[in-house]
Order: C-alpha cells, then sequence, then structure tokens
C-alpha cells in the first residue's frame, strides 16, 4: 500500500509524458496515455487461431517456415517502429519498458482466449561483443515478459559464440548464409514445445534457422511470438 501510494504522489508531483503524443499519462508508471493506448494499431489473430502464419499476407512473405505458429502484436509500422528503433539503438530504456509492458499486457490476453502454453520460453541469442555495445538483449528482455506472465520457465537455449553481421537489409538466402555456424544449440534436454521470442520478424530466417536446430533435436511445436512482422508489398 505504501508503494502504491508513493508512486501516486510522484505521478502528481512529476507525471510521465506520453511517449507517442508527449501529452499528461493519466495512470503512474505507464509510458503511454489513455488515449494512445488504446488507439494503437494491433493485428487481430482471433480469427486465424492466434497464428499469424494463417494470415494470406505472412504466409506470403514466409514461406515454408520451420516453425510452427507466430504471434505479433502489430505490423512492423509506427509507432512500432520508433519504439523498436529507440530501443535498440538509441538505448532509450523508457521505449523498451514500454514495449515490455505491451508485450506483457498480450501475454495475458493470449492466455486467457488461447489457453495453450507451451513448455518454455526462449530467444534470439546476440554475441557477447554485441551484448557489451548495447548493454542488453531485447529478445531476452521480452522472453521474460511471457515467461511472468504465463509462469513458465525462460531458457537460454542458444549461444552465438561468433558476432553475426547486421541483417538490416539483406534477403531470406544473406541472413542464413550469416547464420551457418554462428549460433549453436546448448546441449541438454529439450520440451515438447518451445517458444521463441524476437522483437521483429522479416524475412524470418533467424527464427526459421534457430527452429530447425530444436526440430533436428526432437522438439515437436516451436512457436514465434515478436513485437511486430515486417509487411512484404
Amino acid at each position: 500500500m505504501q508503494a502504491t501510494l508513493l508512486q501516486q504522489l510522484v505521478h502528481l508531483l512529476a507525471p510521465n509524458c506520453c511517449l507517442w503524443c508527449q501529452m499528461q499519462v493519466q495512470q503512474p508508471q505507464t509510458q503511454l496515455c489513455d488515449y494512445c493506448h488504446s488507439h494503437l494499431p494491433q493485428l487481430d489473430l482471433s480469427w486465424v487461431d492466434h497464428n499469424a502464419l494463417l494470415l494470406p499476407d505472412v504466409a506470403k512473405g514466409l514461406p515454408r517456415v520451420k516453425f510452427d505458429r507466430l504471434y505479433s502484436l502489430s505490423w512492423y509500422r509506427q509507432p512500432y517502429r520508433h519504439w523498436i528503433s529507440s530501443w535498440k539503438f538509441q538505448q532509450q530504456h523508457a521505449a523498451g519498458e514500454l514495449l515490455c509492458q505491451l508485450f506483457y499486457q498480450q501475454a495475458q490476453l493470449y492466455q486467457q482466449q488461447a489457453g495453450e502454453l507451451p513448455d518454455c520460453i526462449s530467444y534470439t541469442p546476440i554475441s557477447v561483443n554485441r551484448l557489451q555495445d548495447r548493454g542488453f538483449n531485447q529478445a531476452k528482455l521480452l522472453a521474460l515478459q511471457l515467461a511472468k506472465a504465463w509462469q513458465k520457465p525462460c531458457v537460454s537455449l542458444f549461444q552465438s559464440p561468433d558476432l553475426v553481421p547486421h541483417q538490416i537489409g539483406l534477403n531470406r538466402r544473406q541472413r542464413l548464409d550469416n547464420l551457418k555456424g554462428k549460433i549453436q544449440l546448448k546441449e541438454g534436454i529439450l520440451p515438447s514445445h518451445v517458444v521463441l521470442v524476437d522483437d521483429v520478424i522479416t524475412t524470418g530466417a533467424t527464427l526459421d534457422y534457430l527452429s530447425a536446430l530444436l526440430k533436428a533435436k526432437g522438439v515437436q511445436t516451436v512457436s514465434v511470438w515478436t513485437l511486430a512482422i515486417t509487411r512484404v508489398l
């Protein structure tokens, strides 16, 4: 109770500004005002069994992938494009906090609507050098939100001893060539159903590569969760 009252007092004295419209937010410890939150673009997957791979526009851009299901909050558009870029490349942690909050809320909603949960959650790894430069792995921070919402373990299943070149601007084949030998599956017993987390899915090359590693070791179902999907026109 004391913590809640303190939060309310701080909010009254120095309220946050909305990360989209810059107006004052209505609730303490939130990053968006009520209006912007209610008008965020959303990808409604309830009519396709909560699986974006069943959407024609997604199937066209992600043919013959090795993972079985895909769930994303939105197409890769504003304001998600701005927040994701600000978080990853400019270390604007307020944007990251907001995206993690939205991911957690969507995970809770998914559990209410779909009910089917994985055995564990994992995430796209980054090399030690990139982790030192950036200071965090955004995919891991997002995966922890799913673990918290679902009360499931978040497990580091992969390692990336070599630096994977940036994939921005590359096609699917070039991305796959970049990944070969640079990401490895750690030793250990794997469960039947794994959720893989990343921030954005574009060509699907990275998540496809990780899914292939998992399925080669006996994982039956691989689901992918991302903040956004890049639309192929």
